[in-house]
């Protein structure tokens, strides 16, 4: 009210003075002002598209389903070729964020020189650089054959198994970089089996879960349990043999620790996979995550595992996200893509990849298809999915090759393998190597 009486008397304080006012001038200017800010207000209110375009579209997925409240139009910008094309295109962009300059690895099996799996390492801005590794001979009994679990190193540590391998298989955990390896002792569950069970039973363990718990700077492992009855055998109660073995009540889920050594059974069940298939398993950001039929419903969901607290999410997977459960398609995997987990799959009829990322754990309507690439008719078998979204797959020429998401283009990989049996994996180092 200062500044009002200092009108009346004819000065203004906005950084001078000025001639006397009177007060019906003043009322004037109060009135002009009104009318200024309320048309300012009306203006404000009116935002153009392309301007919203250019600010919506650098979003996260999870702010921009939010805006979608706002306003009608915008809850239908997922529907927007323009748009979705500029979102596409600074999602890729974006994803150097999260894992730039990670290699990638890939596993071929050398049945001609080595006569067992081989690694080699490609960079690079087109993985022009190749260099082979030196594998440590873990497992002299199956000709050094293994599998790498998941979609490669969590925190710079492989997970690898052996071939013969998810019944009751042989597990170490192996940094690259420093050489160092762990190998994960049996769990008492296993030892319990009675030797009169064992003639009839088979105690199989499928790996569903390997990952880097950074609350207690861990890593640790999960796995489902459980018994396998040889089909040869006159059926017998399993009470009369199994005594008080734990095994009794299989499936049994076990979370091993590599910081106390030991394994721990979780009191609940999860839906999980019968059999190991490589690419449908993925960790980030404390989670380990695996895709499994729901034993009820038969629907498609994906599991989430939290290593920090113990608890898990299922997110079913609905049909319009992924057709490929639909027509049965040959090749489905996870991978880890901008910060999302993604479900990528290759449609054999149609040849076409689909790219869908989950945006919220739990939540069905969370996942957003983000891409339909094709028709690729060059594509015999895709073997994995890179940081930045480059699928790699064998062409029907048998040479490898990648699709460049960010140019949509396709480039050869400096290498032809021999056979099919082999897969990408993703490294990433880690300053922080297990300890021995």
């Amino acid at each position: 009210m200062s500044h009002i009486h200092d009108l009346k008397w004819g000065k203004l304080r906005k950084g001078k003075w000025t001639l006397p006012l009177h007060r019906n001038s003043f009322r004037l200017i109060l009135m002009e002002n009104k009318k200024k800010s309320a048309t300012n207000e009306k203006v404000s209110k009116y935002i153009p598209h392309d301007i919203a375009f250019s600010i919506l579209h650098k979003l996260p997925l999870k702010s921009l389903k939010r805006f979608g409240c706002v306003r009608k139009s915008w809850s239908l910008l997922l529907q927007d070729t323009r748009f979705m094309n500029m979102f596409r295109n600074n999602f890729i962009s974006n994803s150097h964020r999260y894992h730039d300059g990670a290699p990638i690895m890939l596993r071929v099996y050398d049945a001609f020189q080595s006569g067992h799996d081989v690694l080699y390492s490609f960079s690079g801005h087109r993985f022009e650089n190749k260099i082979k590794l030196d594998c440590p001979n873990l497992f002299e009994e199956e000709l050094n054959n293994f599998k790498i679990f998941g979609l490669g190193s969590s925190d710079g540590t492989l997970c690898l198994h052996g071939l013969l391998g998810l019944d009751s298989c042989k597990i170490t955990l192996w940094n690259p970089i420093t050489d160092l390896f762990n190998p994960i002792p049996p769990s008492p569950v296993e030892s319990s089996l009675p030797d009169a069970a064992k003639v009839i039973f088979t105690v199989v363990s499928s790996l569903h879960g390997f990952g880097y718990d950074r609350g207690t700077c861990d890593y640790k492992v999960i796995r489902r349990v459980h018994l396998q009855c040889d089909a040869n055998l006159e059926y017998v109660p399993s009470n009369d043999i199994l005594g008080d073995s734990p095994l009794d009540q299989y499936p049994i889920w076990e979370i091993y620790s590599l910081r106390s050594n030991s394994w721990k059974k979780l009191d609940f069940d999860m839906p999980g996979y019968v059999s190991c298939i490589e690419g449908i398993q993925a960790y980030m950001d404390g989670f380990c995550h695996w895709l499994c039929v729901h034993r009820c419903r038969m629907i498609p969901c994906l599991v989430s595992f939290d290593l920090s607290n113990d608890v898990f999410f299922k997110t079913p997977i609905p049909s319009y996200v992924d057709d490929c459960f639909d027509v049965k398609a040959k090749w489905i995997n996870l991978a880890v893509l901008n910060g999302f987990i993604a479900l990528l799959s290759y449609n054999e009829k149609t040849t076409t990849f689909h790219i869908s990322i989950l945006n919220e754990h739990g939540v069905k309507e969370s996942w957003t298809k983000l891409f339909v690439i094709g028709s690729m008719s060059c594509v015999k078998y895709p073997i994995g999915m890179g940081t930045k979204g480059e699928i790699f797959f064998i062409r029907k020429d048998k040479k490898l090759a990648w699709f460049n998401l960010s140019t949509q283009t396709i480039e050869e990989l400096a290498y032809k393998p021999m056979w099919y049996s082999c897969r990408i994996i993703i490294y990433n180092k880690s300053i922080f190597p297990i300890e021995e």
